[in-house]
């Protein structure tokens, strides 16, 4: 009987002992199910806004209120747009994506778009009876997708590795599109709303073991917002460099204290990647089609030797690099290329995209190629015909098989389109001086550069269609498209009784009426050094080209256009900042 007692009260400590363990497990598994909830909570509280403030102001027209609930109903949303964006990017579009007809090429279908950025065109413009009946339509449409979210995120199964990767690269989408008020461009409420991004990204780290010294950061960074409220004059360089790369710095501390790692993401940024601006922070292989098109250096060198090669040509009197001269940032320096209708844009950095030429007509760098060297007023060769010509000298020949990883591999079409496109890609040194700025070296910059590039994120709004670290129009963090504009350019660098260059863009191919006079928005990395400028090289200065966005576009300067997607509202710039903008365009140099 003793050894009865002796026995219970001994299992009665190991029970005492054990379970608090169990629930310790327990809780560290906890974490990620937490953040499913707070989104759940969140969402319903989004959805409260729509159904119980915005949709009744719409339907009663209280003006005063639509407002109030839309900017409030914004705001809620940015919350959560970390988890949106990432767990239902689809969903995400309609919600919030931008305000123009998504085209799908390959189904022949236009697709509207809705959402806040379409709500917010139609809040601050004209309140008539059709501009409120369409709102009216929008606040249905967006009771419907959060009501789909919650249904899908009852679903969902989510782990801490996604969780870190989304508040991550929420972190990327406040530097690149947040605080420039790429999706606020009306309300400009683009600051408020990071500081409710910032303050969801919050509540998912404090579920971590170790997130005091990211609580510290964060607290800093909406400490700092608060205290610098004016869009105009927020100072985004001081903010990114400080607050938000350290933030996102710290958060992959934490990853590695909770013993959590990385995943392998959607995005074309290395998995790893902290900031933007980073020794390799985009990796040039998530921008190909498939793993046979993976970069490599031999494929590069071999690619560079084509290129400045006149093989490739039937009169063997061309070759890529006449028309593209490395000294001139791969450029010709002429307005419109020898034998062509455009003007020749710079091949550094071309890699980073996801459609090529200004029309967009070729999906990858490899299609690219083929274009060129069979295009009558381009190279008027054949692929073909190159491969024959190659295969009958040794060395290049042996070229191949040495690159390809097989004696008996010669020259193909295939394989000469794949070798240029490779040499494309290499051409990517991220060596500016705002890279090396970014990456901790003050000194790159002086007071009017730093003014500038605050006025181009911010005031001046040419960030929100060149997104940083680019400075295209492939849009961080995923860069999974490459955009096109309607600007209204005129046919000479004309201000009084300017006509619109007749040139149909990408219209000719695709004859949508969205894409009259579209054309593909470049790189301005190297910009100093490629003129003259746009697809007809109609400007020949940096200043001539400001004072065309500084007017409104086209708009501005009497071409009446009905797709111009550019704000046609003057940006109001005067000749300093103009000339700090060009002063930190400058800083897009590689050395």
């Amino acid at each position: 009987m003793i050894r009865i007692k002796k026995l219970a009260i001994f299992s009665t400590l190991i029970a005492l002992v054990t379970l608090p363990s169990i629930f310790c497990v327990h809780k560290e598994e906890v974490p990620v199910l937490q953040v499913k909830g707070v989104f759940e909570s969140e969402l319903t509280i989004l959805q409260n806004i729509v159904d119980q403030e915005l949709f009744p102001a719409v339907k009663k027209s209280d003006e005063i209120n639509i407002k109030k609930s839309f900017l409030k109903a914004r705001n809620q949303y940015k919350r959560i747009e970390y988890y949106f964006e990432y767990f239902f990017p689809t969903t995400a579009v309609l919600v919030n994506g931008a305000a123009i007809d998504e085209i799908e090429l390959g189904e022949n279908l236009i697709k509207q778009p809705s959402g806040f950025q379409v709500m917010e065109e139609l809040v601050y413009d004209t309140p008539d009876k059709e501009n409120r009946e369409n709102l009216l339509n929008e606040v249905q449409k967006m009771q419907l997708n959060l009501k789909r979210t919650a249904r899908y995120n009852a679903q969902y199964q989510l782990t801490d590795a996604q969780l870190f990767d989304a508040v991550r690269l929420e972190i990327f989408r406040i530097t690149s599109l947040g605080i420039t008020g790429f999706d606020t461009p009306a309300s400009l409420q683009g600051l408020p709303e990071t500081i409710s991004a910032l303050e969801g990204i919050k509540s998912v780290l404090l579920n971590y073991k170790g997130h005091e010294q990211a609580d510290q950061i964060l607290e800093a960074a909406l400490s700092y917002i608060k205290n610098n409220p004016d869009f105009n004059t927020f100072n985004r360089l001081d903010f990114t460099t400080k607050y938000l790369q350290p933030i996102n710095q710290n958060i992959a501390q934490l990853r590695k204290i909770n013993h959590i790692e990385a995943v392998a993401g959607g995005s074309a940024m290395s998995d790893t990647a902290t900031t933007l601006f980073e020794k390799n922070a985009l990796n040039i292989n998530k921008f190909v089609g498939n793993y046979t098109e993976y970069l490599n250096n031999e494929k590069a060198a071999l690619g560079k030797l084509l290129f400045n090669s006149t093989i490739l040509s039937n009169g063997g009197n061309k070759s890529c690099a006449s028309c593209h001269h490395e000294s001139a940032a791969f450029t010709d320096g002429l307005a419109i290329a020898k034998g062509a209708s455009r003007n020749t844009p710079t091949l550094i950095y071309a890699g980073y995209q996801r459609a090529f030429f200004y029309d967009l007509k070729a999906g990858t760098l490899e299609d690219q190629a083929l274009d060129v060297v069979h295009n009558k007023q381009e190279m008027d060769g054949s692929l073909k015909e190159a491969s024959v010509r190659i295969n009958k000298n040794k060395a290049l020949r042996a070229e191949f098989a040495k690159v390809f990883g097989d004696k008996n591999t010669s020259a193909n079409p295939w394989n000469i389109q794949h070798v240029l496109a490779s040499y494309i890609r290499s051409l990517a040194p991220f060596s500016s001086r705002l890279d090396k700025y970014m990456q901790g070296d003050e000194r790159q910059l002086n007071a009017e550069e730093k003014a500038g590039y605050n006025l181009f994120m911010g005031k001046a709004k040419c960030g929100s269609c060149h997104f940083a670290p680019l400075f295209n129009g492939t849009p961080s963090p995923l860069f999974n498209k490459s955009e096109a504009e309607v600007l209204g350019l005129p046919a000479k660098a004309d201000t009084a009784k300017a006509k619109l260059d007749e040139d149909p863009g990408r219209f000719t191919l695709n004859p949508y009426p969205q894409y009259q006079h579209a054309f593909k928005t470049t790189t301005l990395r190297n910009v100093s050094r490629t003129a003259p400028y746009m697809h007809n090289g109609a400007y020949q200065t940096l200043e001539q080209v400001l004072d065309f966005y500084n007017r409104g576009g086209g708009a501005g300067i009497g071409i009446n256009l009905e797709n111009q997607t550019l704000a046609p509202e003057p940006l109001n710039l005067d000749k300093k900042e103009i000339k700090s903008i060009v002063a930190f365009l400058k800083t897009l140099d590689d050395q």
